[in-house]
């Protein structure tokens, strides 16, 4: 008994020891952060992370190669008492999943307002540019009122990151839940000019995915994804050549039939709307 005792406090003072020398991590609070209210809801667990890779120096033109996956490994043998059963090959993940991340979920269009709208506006936009956030926080929800709840118009939203903090936002924005997706944007925005200069801008720009429940090492596993970059940067490319984008933010109409720029006020996307179904009454 005595025994016994002397060894659990040995155990015990070891285990003081640990926590003394390796304190759990944690991030630093972002005092003033602005969110939006859906962001404070509870959302399911996110898929476990693994490590990442450095992420790849951003081109405006060529994709990033794509790793090879890792082969799947092999089954584990049964226990030597138990009856030997029969074991199917073991397959490789499909090339849409990939560290945790479903590329193709990720990259599915974000979408505000009803399918059905008589107008879709594409909107291509930077996490980093300053037009951008003035349209996210200040024009959008007036349009958003008078033209998409209306179900006049819908608006997709698409990345076109002008630098690499602007595609790691981009990244870490697609990996959050779908329902939340617009919510995060629109914090991002607000906290734009916080993040930009914290010092650390990764961990900055991590605290306010953290917000829709994403743990950090999804999260990084995620802003590291060779896989978006090369998703993201063909959206940017085929913006280029099919419809001559050039600069954020940047709206299309209709899939081309009109095309503005800048943060325009919500009487000149009412005008276009206008125009365009005047021909449908």
């Amino acid at each position: 008994m005595k025994k016994g005792l002397i060894i659990g406090l040995a155990v015990a003072a070891i285990a003081i020891g640990i926590l003394a020398t390796h304190p759990p991590r944690k991030h630093p609070s972002m005092e003033g952060t602005e969110t939006a209210e859906q962001l404070a809801k509870p959302t399911p667990p996110t898929p476990p992370s693994t490590p990442a890779t450095p992420p790849p120096v951003l081109t405006p033109v060529v994709p990033p190669a794509v790793s090879a996956n890792a082969p799947a490994p092999a089954p584990t043998p049964a226990p030597a008492a138990a009856a030997p059963a029969p074991t199917a090959p073991v397959a490789a993940p499909p090339a849409a999943q990939k560290d945790g991340i479903d590329i193709a979920a990720a990259m599915a269009d974000r979408v505000l307002g009803k399918e059905d709208a008589p107008v879709t506006v594409t909107e291509y936009a930077s996490l980093t540019c300053p037009h951008c956030a003035h349209f996210a926080i200040n024009i959008l929800p007036e349009v958003k009122t008078k033209l998409i709840d209306t179900g006049r118009m819908r608006l997709i939203f698409r990345d076109f990151p002008l630098d690499q903090l602007a595609m790691k936002a981009a990244k870490m924005a697609r990996c959050a839940p779908k329902e939340k997706y617009f919510d995060l944007i629109e914090v991002i925005f607000k906290n734009r000019d916080r993040w930009l200069t914290a010092k650390d801008p990764e961990n900055a720009l991590m605290q306010l995915g953290a917000l829709t429940g994403m743990d950090d090492g999804y999260m990084r596993s995620c802003i590291d994804s060779t896989e978006l970059d090369t998703a993201i940067l063909n959206g940017v490319n085929e913006a280029q050549s099919k419809f001559v984008v050039q600069s954020t933010p940047t709206f299309i109409f209709n899939y081309g039939a009109e095309t503005i720029s800048g943060a325009q006020d919500e009487p000149k996307f009412e005008d276009v709307v206008n125009r365009l179904t005047a021909s449908k009454k």
